[in-house]
């Protein structure tokens, strides 16, 4: 006679056994189906039809055989249900004795299955070797049979033994939970589903918050989970439910009847879910039992009953199941830390081989940097590595491949065929620019958005390619708040080229507004406008500066001082005919030379201090180095010139050169004016360069304004007589006749008797100075004050906060005037930047604090230190330095656009341009990129080709 412990076995086993066959008859009759065509029949093989149904019926039915024979391994209720147990005396819970009524089902099942009895005894055998050796299971006197919920639980046979038997049952359950987790854990990291997809890698930034989790967590993201641990959440207005309550970070701590404080590292609030959760029961949740599972708000939807919250919590971890979920956790943490993984060895060669590809990217990612900053060409006409002309970055890499262990092994690997991924293709380094540039541009609208008031200047050039490149460059007052101690810049910062079809106002303003707010970037913002000259970008009714002021009234219109200046010397130039004359005659000289290289040799033989440069209307110094290779070496051009007349056997040289020397050079007028326009050059050129600076601002430029209209009244006063003085000393070297041509008098005839004589000038000195002098310098004059009116009005706006030290000889009234000025000016509607009476109050205080010679700038950095004491005087500098004067950082973004698409590079890719141009002209912030940021990037697009 059988034991009833045996018989329950034998029982259970045989249904099970019949549950098997019942399977592997459905399955082999629908395979047989599978076969009903004709042709079928004739097969010597089956039909890919055929293998896929097989293969999708094998699946079926190894999913329902998953977890068939846990229950005879372990509890999965670890907490009995209220039927099966009872309490003791000591407040705990023992197994009720309840085997009576299943006595005689057990033995009626085991009379019918006795034949499958043996089978399911081996498998029996077969499951319990999985578990650890050291932990055997005891089980006396007791079988395992299910309850009406399905559950498995464990009834005592001998009454004699309860107490021991109950407390081994206890210590039996724990290790076969435990061991259970383990045989999960192993098959989860086997397991096919495991390794982390595309899916899994956008999933890490979610897993901070515990209710985003998923309800399945495959063991790679649980193990990085807790790597992470637990994210608690402090600095957070908690949401207040129904009833008035909210979440209390002093949940997360639980009081001890003496006073000690114990941290509830497992407790976390979720934000989206505004709910609690137990970290550990949740990160483990598929190893709980379902009535756990099921019941514990902490495990599956979340805890939000605020007013019960510490009761509940209180009766969740007194349970035996998250005291078992603490320690599944604690010892899977320190088996990371350690790295005593099951899959240790797996881990470390994946390890290794994501440092391999890591480390091959870093040192791709250098090469093209290093090519982009410097505007180099990328690829060759072979796209194949240890090929001829395969370009500058697999010649890069072959020159690593010398010396570099990374790259010697990466080489060796796409040599011998073991890696089709070599990352070295030309898809691969777009990849790797567009994520650099996007790594830049994320920077430059990051300082931006912190700057609040910027600035925009625009600038277009058609390229190589016949195509209009718009330049974008964005100027903010960059305070670096995160850094107490650093002093404030002024940044002008290149966007991106744009490539655009039409060039009218409508166009581009188009286009301006719709890079904008692709970046985020309010218009409303906008505190500076700074264009070009052109009708379609400063128009008073159609340009862009007019349609932008339409949407912003404070986006301040600046016309570029330095396009302006170059304008005036156009202005000069064409001033009068004898100017007109001047630099056609040097244009001549450099024409004469450039055209021969013989010639050219002749030239450099005896002018070796300056080189002639040709005249151009777009290039602003063309001007003054043309007249200063002339002015510094006019001898030595007059003995080139002459060499060039008497070896030359081509007439119209020899013609051209002889009359230049004769009628031009040796002239006394052309010496005077050569010292004139220099002088005049020089000062225009020395105001130009520095207004091109990025740190200009308003209060400088306007000043060195100023200073030029000044040095063209003092020089109309005195300059000829100098330059008359210096122009005698270089015709006395020369042996040049010091005297200004006579003109023949002119005789006008008189068509009516009532016209009087015309008062001709006789004297050549005083016609020259009246012709020629006096109408350059009255032009310039003129053209001063009509093309920088627009910084008077700022002058006018802003002028009494240049220099805030010298406002204490201002008298009060004149001040609060000035700051309601400038209030109305900085207002929008109901929106304003600044209130007047603040200002007013803080300029008072200011200007007896601030030394007279400080700049807006520097005054800028000491309110930066003040911890905000003076906020309108601060909001109404940083609006100050954040107008532009000129729009030179276009223009010279515009060099490195004829750089990059050049005649061999006129087909690259709008897109691609406009990156490279980023890395290149934007080369600090490249520098400071990390690299692993990038990398972590490329590796989540990658992830099912290689792990990084």
């Amino acid at each position: 006679m059988l034991s009833p412990k045996l018989q329950a076995i034998l029982c259970n086993t045989a249904v099970a056994t019949i549950i098997l066959c019942d399977e592997i008859h459905n399955f082999q009759s629908s395979f047989a189906m599978s076969t009903r065509h004709e042709r079928d029949n004739f097969r010597k093989h089956p039909s890919g039809h055929q293998k896929r149904l097989k293969q999708d019926k094998k699946k079926q039915y190894l999913l329902k055989q998953h977890g068939a024979f846990d229950k005879f391994l372990r509890e999965t209720s670890i907490l009995p249900n209220a039927e099966n147990t009872i309490e003791n005396n000591d407040g705990g819970k023992e197994i009720q004795n309840n085997n009576s009524d299943n006595s005689m089902e057990s033995d009626k099942l085991i009379n019918e299955n006795k034949l499958g009895t043996q089978s399911d005894m081996e498998i029996q055998a077969i499951v319990s070797d999985i578990c650890d050796e050291s932990d055997h299971i005891i089980i006396d006197d007791e079988q395992l049979i299910e309850n009406k919920y399905g559950e498995v639980e464990i009834q005592n046979i001998n009454s004699d033994n309860s107490m021991e038997s109950d407390k081994l049952t206890i210590e039996n359950k724990e290790r076969i939970q435990s061991d259970m987790e383990i045989q999960e854990s192993v098959s989860d990291i086997f397991d096919e589903s495991n390794i982390i997809k595309d899916d899994e890698k956008n999933m890490f930034s979610e897993f901070d918050d515990i209710g985003c989790w998923p309800v399945n967590i495959s063991q790679n993201i649980r193990t990085e989970i807790i790597k992470c641990g637990p994210k608690k959440v402090f600095d957070f207005e908690f949401p207040k439910n129904e009833l008035n309550r909210k979440f209390n970070v002093s949940y997360y701590n639980r009081v001890m009847s003496n006073g000690e404080i114990i941290n509830r590292v497992w407790l976390v609030y979720s934000i989206s879910k505004d709910a609690v959760f137990c970290f550990c029961c949740k990160l483990f949740r598929t190893s709980l039992p379902s009535n756990l599972n099921n019941r514990s708000g902490l495990v599956s939807e979340g805890i939000s009953d605020w007013k019960h919250l510490s009761e509940k919590l209180f009766e969740h971890e007194r349970t035996s199941a998250h005291n078992q979920m603490v320690k599944t956790w604690m010892e899977l943490k320190i088996r990371i830390s350690t790295l005593n993984t099951i899959n240790k060895q797996h881990l470390s060669q994946i390890e290794k081989e994501k440092k391999h590809w890591r480390d091959v990217l870093v040192r791709v990612l250098a090469g093209i940097h290093y090519l982009a900053k410097y505007n180099d060409a990328f690829r060759g006409s072979s796209d194949v590595i240890y090929t001829e002309h395969n370009g500058k970055f697999l010649g890069y890499i072959e020159t690593l491949a010398k010396f570099d262990p990374v790259i010697i092994e990466h080489v060796k690997r796409i040599k011998c065929k073991e890696t089709h991924d070599h990352y070295l293709s030309h898809d691969i380094q777009d990849q790797l620019i567009t994520l650099i540039a996007n790594k830049i541009q994320k920077r430059i609208v990051n300082v931006i958005q912190k700057s609040k008031y910027y600035s925009v200047m625009m600038d277009c050039t058609p390229d190589v390619s016949h195509q209009e490149q718009l330049s974008l460059i964005i100027r903010v007052v960059d305070m670096d708040i995160d850094n107490e101690h650093s002093d404030p810049i002024i940044k002008e910062m290149f966007m991106e080229f744009i490539n655009v079809e039409s060039t009218t106002g409508l166009n581009l303003t188009n286009v301006l507004l719709e890079k904008l707010k692709n970046n985020n970037i309010d218009i409303n913002n906008c505190r500076g406008q700074c264009y070009d000259n052109g009708a379609n970008m400063k128009g008073q009714y159609k340009g862009v500066q007019a349609r932008i002021k339409t949407l912003n009234s404070r986006a301040f219109f600046t016309p570029c001082a330095a396009h302006n200046l170059n304008l005036l010397l156009g202005d000069l130039s064409k001033s009068s005919t004898k100017a007109i004359s001047f630099f056609g005659v040097v244009q001549r000289i450099y024409c004469l030379f450039s055209s021969s290289t013989g010639r050219w040799d002749i030239l450099k033989k005896y002018c070796d201090l300056y080189t002639l440069k040709p005249l151009s209307e777009t290039r602003w110094e063309c001007r003054v180095n043309s007249v200063k290779a002339l002015r510094f070496q006019l001898p030595s051009v007059i003995e080139a010139l002459e060499e060039v007349s008497n070896t030359t056997n081509d007439p119209k040289t020899k013609s051209e050169a002889h009359s230049l020397v004769i009628n031009e050079l040796n002239s006394y007028e052309f010496v005077i004016s050569l010292v004139i326009w220099y002088e005049i050059l020089v000062e225009v050129n020395v105001v130009s360069k520095s207004l091109q600076s990025i740190n200009m601002h308003l209060e400088v430029s306007i000043s060195m304004l100023k200073g030029l209209i000044q040095f063209f009244e003092k020089y109309r006063n005195s300059g000829f007589h100098s330059a008359k003085i210096t122009a005698n000393k270089i015709s006395e070297d020369l042996d040049i006749n010091k005297e200004f041509k006579k003109t023949r008098k002119r005789v006008k005839k008189s068509h009516f008797s009532y016209e009087g004589p015309d008062n001709s000038i006789e004297d050549a000195e005083l016609k020259f100075k009246y012709d020629f002098f006096n109408a350059v310098i009255d032009q310039a004059l003129n053209s001063m004050n009509e093309r920088f009116l627009q910084f008077n009005t700022f002058n006018n706006n802003f002028g009494f906060l240049y220099e805030i030290g010298q406002l204490k000889n201002m008298n009060n009234e004149d001040l609060m005037k000035n700051c309601k000025d400038l209030q109305n000016i900085l207002s929008d509607g109901d929106s304003k930047d600044i209130d007047s009476i603040e200002l007013y109050e803080e300029l008072t205080i200011l200007r007896n604090i601030i030394d007279d010679s400080k700049t807006a700038l520097q005054i800028l950095s000491l309110l930066k230190k003040m911890m905000g004491s003076f906020p309108n005087t601060y909001i109404a500098l940083r609006i100050i330095l954040t107008i532009p004067v000129t729009s030179a950082t276009a223009e010279r973004s515009f060099s490195k656009l004829k750089i990059i698409k050049n005649y061999l590079r006129n087909t690259i890719s709008q897109d691609k341009l406009s990156k490279l141009a980023l890395i290149s002209i934007e080369n600090k912030i490249a520098e400071s990129l990390d690299y692993n940021d990038i990398i972590d990037i490329f590796a989540s697009q990658k992830a099912r080709k290689k792990t990084f």
